[in-house]
C-alpha cells in the first residue's frame, strides 16, 4: 500500500494564517492601555440582552473608536482603548438606542467597569408579530432552476440524491448517478467550485448540509464548460446571524440506515467561524435478475443457433462515513475578506454480491449452473482545503475574488471472488483484487466584475487546474494445488492519468430599453497524459478549445420574460472511462475503460419563457442539443473459457459514437392553491437520435421520452407540514438499448416542537415499492433484459434541535443581519 503525504494544503493554510497575522500587525496601532466592560440588561425584567451592539465614539466628533457585541449573558468588553474622553452607544432590536457620556480613560484610570447597564424598553411594547413568507421548494429563473432544499421535508433525513428524485429535468439511477434531460454528463459543483463533496455520488451527501441546489442547463462562459448537459451547483448552508448558533440532528431508518449531524456557527467582531460533523451509515440490500439470449453466428455472419444465460443476484452493502468541516471568514476591512475552509472525510464500505448462473441450450434445457460470490471492502480518505479572498470597491457591483482549492481522495479496495460450478463437491476458483486509488486536484482561479454603467458590465477571469489519477490494480489467482494466491501480470494494471487545464474568459453584458444581452468567450488549453505502466504504454492528447456563449432577454414587464441562449460545452472522459482495468465482479459481463477516448463537444440552444401571477409562476423551455463524439457504453459479445467449456459472455467498454441530437420541451410550475397548500411540478419531453459506425457495424437508435414530477405541500396546522411527491420517467434510449420506465411516490411530514427549537420528521420513501432500474441492451450477438432493485421503501424518523435559531431568538435578532446592523463593520 502506498503512502501519500498531504503537505501542500497545510503549507497553504499556514501561509494563509501567517499572512492574516502580518496584515493585522501591519495596521496602525495606537497606544491601547484601557479596558471597558459591563453587562447590558433589560431595565424591567433584569434579564440579560445578548447580541446588543456596543460602540465607543469619541466625545469630540463622535468618530468610531472600537466596538463589540454582547454575549448571550449580556456581557461585553472593549479592549485596547486609547486614552481620552468617549461616548458609549448601546443598541438592540426592540429597544431605543442608549448613549452613556463621560466615559474617560486616563493613565491613572485604565480599567473601567460599568457593571449592569439597564436599557429601557420602548414606550409601546408590541406583542411579537410574525410575517412569514415561505419560499417555494422550486423557483424558476430564466437561466436556472433553484431548489430550496431547506423547504423540502425529504432534506430532514435523506440524501441529496433523494431530494433530486423530484427535481425538474433530473433523473437518478440505482447508484446515485445523476442525468439531466437524458444525459449523464453533468458537472457537480459545491458553492460554485469542485470540492471533495463533488467527487462523491449524491446519495453519499446528507441533504441537511445544503441550503439550495441550482440547476443550470445552459451556463455562461464564466462557468467551467465541463458537462454537456449542464451544471448542478450545491449551495451549502451559511449562517449569517451574529453570536453563537447551531443545530444537531439524528435520523434512524429501517434496514440499519442512520444519520447524525452537528453544525455550529459563531460570528463575532471581524470573525465568522463554522464547524460541523456528520455521520452516515447506509445499508441497502438489492436484487437483480437478467436473461441474456446469445446468438451464435456462422462463418457468413448469419444466426446459426441460440443459447441462454440466466442470472439471479442478491447483494448488500454497508457504507459508514465520518465527515468533519471547519471554516473561517476574517473581515480585514469592510471591503476585504479572507476565508479558509476544510473538509476531512473518512469511511469504510463493505459489501457482498452473490450470483447464480443458469445456462440453457436452444431448447431451454438446463445445461449447467455456476455460482459466484464477491466480498468487497473499501477504505476511503478525502481532504478538501479552500483558501479565498474577496474585495469590493466603492463602485456598486465591482468585485474581485480569488480561490485556491486542493482536494484529494485516497481509496484502498480489496475484493475476493469465489466461483464454483453446480457440483457441490467441486473445488472452487478463487480470485482477489487489490486496488490503491488516489485522485488529487489543485485549482487556482480569479474573477473580476467591473460595472461600466448602470446597465452594462464587464467580467473576466482565469482558471488553472492540475489533476492526477493514480490507480494501481493487482489481480491474483489461487493455485489450487498449493493454495497460494499468485499474482497475474496479464490481468493487473497500473494506470496514471494527468490532466492540466488552463483557461481564461470574458463576458460583456448590457441593456437597451427592455432588451438585455450578454456575450462571452472562454478559451481553454488542455494537456493530458496517460501512462499504462504495466504495459509501458504512454500517450498524450493536447488540444485548444473555444467556448462562445450568448444570451438575450426580452422583459415585457417584471412578470413576463423571454430568453434565448446558446453555449458550447465539453465533456472530457472521466478517469473510470479511461482506465483499462477489467472489472471481473461478473466474469460473464466484464467492464473496462478505454484510454483512447476523445472529449465530446456539444452545441446547446434554449428558448425560455417565464411568467408570474403573484406567487404563482410557470417556466416553459424548448431546447436543442447536438453532441459530437459522444461517449457511450458499448457492449460486445465474447467468449469465456471455463475449464473445458466455452461460454458466451459480454464485455462493456466506452467509445466515442459519431452523433447525438436531442431536442425537447419542458414546463415547470409553482401554484399556491391556498394559504395552506402549495403545488409545484414539471413535465418534460425530449427525443434522442443516435448514430454511429463501429467497424463493419452501423448502429442507430431513436426514441421519444418524457417524465413528470409533482410535489404537494400542506400546512395542516401552524407547526405541522405534510409533503407528497411523486415522479414518472418513461423509457430512455442509448445506442444499444434503453432504460425502462420507472415511477415512485414519497410521503413526509414534520412538526415543530419545543417552542420551535426542535423539529420531528417522519418520511416514507417509495411508498408503493415500485422503484426499479430495468434495462434492455442488444447487439448482433446478444440481447439482455435485466431488472435491478435496491431496497427503496424505507421509513425514516428524525429529530433536529436548533440553538439560538431564528424561531426561538426573534427578540434578539438585529436588523440587516447580513450587513452588520448599524453598519459599523464589526460583523463584516
Amino acid at each position: 500500500m502506498r503512502t501519500y503525504t498531504l503537505q501542500f494544503p497545510f503549507v497553504l493554510f499556514l501561509l494563509f494564517i501567517s499572512s492574516t497575522t502580518l496584515l493585522a500587525q501591519a495596521q496602525p496601532q495606537a497606544t491601547t492601555q484601557g479596558r471597558i466592560s459591563g453587562t447590558v440588561q433589560d431595565e424591567e425584567t433584569k434579564s440579560p440582552l445578548g447580541f446588543a451592539n456596543i460602540v465607543l465614539l469619541t466625545a469630540r466628533d463622535s468618530s468610531l473608536v472600537t466596538g463589540a457585541t454582547s454575549d448571550i449573558e449580556g456581557k461585553f468588553e472593549l479592549a485596547r482603548v486609547p486614552q481620552g474622553n468617549f461616548i458609549l452607544r448601546i443598541s438592540s432590536v426592540g429597544y431605543p438606542t442608549k448613549f452613556i457620556p463621560n466615559i474617560a480613560i486616563s493613565a491613572t484610570s485604565t480599567n473601567l467597569q460599568l457593571g449592569a447597564i439597564p436599557v429601557r424598553g420602548g414606550a409601546t411594547r408590541l406583542k411579537e408579530v410574525q410575517i412569514v413568507t415561505e419560499r417555494p421548494i422550486v423557483s424558476f429563473e430564466l437561466d436556472k432552476r433553484v431548489v430550496n432544499v431547506s423547504q423540502d421535508i425529504n432534506a430532514e433525513s435523506g440524501s441529496v440524491a433523494e431530494v433530486m428524485q423530484n427535481l425538474p429535468s433530473v433523473t437518478v439511477d440505482v447508484d446515485g448517478n445523476v442525468s439531466m434531460r437524458g444525459s449523464s454528463n453533468v458537472t457537480i459543483l459545491v458553492d460554485g467550485k469542485r470540492s471533495a463533496l463533488s467527487n462523491l455520488t449524491l446519495d453519499q451527501i446528507p441533504a441537511n448540509l445544503i441550503e439550495s441546489i441550482e440547476l443550470i442547463t445552459n451556463p455562461s462562459s464564466k462557468y467551467n464548460p465541463e458537462g454537456t448537459s449542464g451544471i448542478i451547483n450545491l449551495v451549502l448552508k451559511k449562517e449569517k446571524k451574529p453570536g453563537f448558533n447551531g443545530s444537531a440532528s439524528v435520523t434512524a431508518g429501517t434496514y440499519d440506515n442512520y444519520n447524525t449531524s452537528l453544525n455550529l456557527n459563531y460570528r463575532y467582531y471581524k470573525w465568522s467561524l463554522n464547524s460541523g460533523y456528520d455521520f452516515r451509515q447506509r445499508s441497502r440490500p438489492g436484487w437483480n435478475n437478467s436473461t441474456t439470449t446469445n446468438f451464435h453466428l456462422n462463418d457468413l455472419g448469419q444466426q446459426d443457433s441460440t443459447s441462454y444465460r440466466l442470472q439471479e443476484g442478491t447483494r448488500n452493502s454497508k457504507d459508514i462515513s465520518h465527515s468533519f468541516r471547519l471554516g473561517a471568514d476574517y473581515f480585514l476591512t469592510p471591503k476585504h475578506t479572507l476565508s479558509a475552509s476544510g473538509i476531512y472525510r473518512f469511511g469504510r464500505d463493505t459489501g457482498y454480491n452473490n450470483i447464480l448462473y443458469r445456462f440453457e441450450d436452444e431448447n431451454r434445457r438446463l445445461v449447467s449452473t455456476r455460482t459466484r460470490d464477491t466480498n468487497e471492502e473499501e477504505n476511503e480518505n478525502a481532504v478538501d482545503v479552500t483558501l479565498g479572498y474577496r474585495q469590493t470597491f466603492e463602485r456598486k457591483g465591482q468585485e474581485l475574488t480569488a480561490d485556491i482549492v486542493y482536494n484529494t481522495n485516497i481509496d484502498d479496495e480489496v475484493a475476493l471472488f469465489n466461483e464454483r460450478n453446480g457440483l457441490q463437491d467441486a473445488f472452487p476458483e478463487m480470485q482477489q483484487t487489490l486496488v490503491d486509488d488516489a485522485n488529487r486536484e489543485i485549482v487556482a482561479k480569479a474573477d473580476y466584475v467591473h460595472p461600466i454603467s448602470e446597465n452594462s458590465r464587464f467580467e473576466a477571469g482565469f482558471r488553472s487546474s492540475f489533476e492526477r489519477l493514480d490507480e494501481d490494480s493487482r489481480f491474483f489467482n489461487r493455485n489450487n494445488e498449493t493454495g497460494e494466491m499468485v499474482y497475474s501480470t496479464d490481468q493487473s494494471n497500473h494506470f496514471v492519468f494527468d490532466q492540466n487545464i488552463y483557461s481564461v474568459y470574458s463576458n460583456y453584458s448590457n441593456k437597451y430599453k427592455s432588451i438585455s444581452y450578454q456575450v462571452g468567450l472562454r478559451a481553454e488549453q488542455t494537456v493530458t497524459k496517460t501512462d499504462l505502466r504495466t504495459e509501458d504504454r504512454k500517450s498524450d492528447n493536447n488540444y485548444f478549445s473555444l467556448f462562445p456563449t450568448f444570451f438575450i432577454t426580452k422583459d415585457f414587464n417584471p412578470e413576463n420574460k423571454l430568453q434565448f441562449s446558446y453555449s458550447r460545452r465539453i465533456n472530457r472522459p472521466r478517469s473510470r472511462f479511461l482506465n483499462p482495468f477489467v472489472d471481473r465482479s461478473d466474469r460473464f459481463s466484464v467492464n473496462y475503460g478505454n484510454p483512447e477516448l476523445k472529449p465530446e463537444f456539444v452545441n446547446s440552444l434554449e428558448l425560455g419563457y417565464l411568467k408570474y401571477w403573484g406567487e404563482a409562476s410557470i417556466n416553459a423551455t424548448v431546447f436543442y442539443r447536438h453532441t459530437l463524439d459522444e461517449i457511450e457504453r458499448f457492449r460486445m459479445g465474447t467468449n469465456v473459457i471455463v475449464g473445458n467449456d466455452t461460454i458466451p459472455a459480454t464485455e462493456t467498454t466506452f467509445l466515442n459514437i459519431s452523433d447525438n441530437r436531442a431536442y425537447g420541451a419542458e414546463l415547470g410550475f409553482n401554484y399556491p392553491a391556498t394559504n395552506w397548500w402549495r403545488i409545484n411540478g414539471s413535465i418534460s419531453g425530449f427525443r434522442t437520435q443516435l448514430n454511429t459506425t463501429q467497424g463493419d457495424t452501423e448502429l442507430s437508435n431513436a426514441q421519444f421520452s418524457w417524465n413528470s414530477k409533482v410535489n404537494s405541500t400542506f400546512t395542516v396546522w401552524e407547526d405541522l407540514n405534510i409533503q407528497l411527491s411523486g415522479f414518472y420517467r418513461a423509457p430512455t434510449a442509448d445506442i444499444q438499448g434503453r432504460m425502462e420506465q420507472m415511477f415512485s411516490a414519497d410521503v413526509a411530514m414534520k412538526k415543530d416542537v419545543l417552542k420551535k427549537n426542535g423539529t420531528i420528521s417522519l418520511r416514507v420513501s417509495d411508498v408503493f415499492n415500485t422503484r426499479q432500474f430495468n434495462f434492455l441492451s442488444f447487439g448482433p450477438e446478444f440481447r439482455t433484459e435485466s431488472e435491478n432493485r435496491r431496497q427503496s421503501r424505507i421509513i425514516y424518523l428524525g429529530f433536529t434541535y436548533r440553538l439560538n435559531s431564528e424561531g426561538n431568538n426573534r427578540e434578539r435578532r438585529r436588523p440587516n443581519e447580513q450587513n452588520g446592523g448599524d453598519d459599523d463593520g464589526f460583523d463584516n
